[in-house]
């Protein structure tokens, strides 16, 4: 079934997506707030990528520490927009007018859950540049574990929300 023959059904916001979204607002906080502050702190070029052992082997313009900013803005709003019409997203069952109104439920939930996810990645990615371009002797150490947790996570979303989505069928 193609998505222009599938139910368009409206789907209430419910509690736990104003929740995300809260989450994901505050996540666009963080990182633009870590913007401003890099932007006033870093010199006009400084180092934008490490090699695994944190050393910089990469530099680049302040202009660069806006690309997470606009990415998390874009992926906010792009993702809020899609929730409105979860009949077109697609889905790995076939959609029906029993299954339809939980399986949009549960792609909304997921596009909420991939947001606040993604979101916060970039807040840490930006955290990251500022923190090792601003420090004496960078190294990655105990600072990339949370970010290789949060990448981890995405995927593990990922996967819940498939099985979840054939176990609905």
């Amino acid at each position: 079934m193609s998505f222009r023959e599938r139910p368009i059904i409206s789907i209430p916001q419910s509690q736990e997506a104003l929740v995300l979204n809260f989450v994901a607002l505050a996540g666009l906080a963080v990182i633009l707030t870590i913007a401003i502050r890099s932007w006033l702190a870093l010199p006009e070029i400084f180092p934008i990528h490490f090699d695994l052992s944190g050393q910089p082997n990469g530099w680049g313009r302040k202009i660069y520490l806006w690309i997470f900013p606009i990415i998390s803005i874009i992926l906010y709003g792009g993702f809020t927009f899609l929730n409105r019409y979860p009949h077109i997203f697609n889905y790995p069952v076939e959609i029906t007018p029993e299954n339809a109104q939980r399986q949009y439920q549960m792609a909304c939930s997921f596009l909420n859950w991939l947001k606040v996810e993604m979101i916060w990645i970039f807040a840490y990615t930006e955290w990251m540049i500022y923190y090792l371009a601003t420090s004496s002797q960078p190294k990655f150490g105990w600072i990339f574990f949370p970010l290789i947790l949060l990448i981890i996570s995405v995927f593990s979303t990922t996967g819940f929300f498939l099985r979840q989505a054939f176990l609905a069928r």
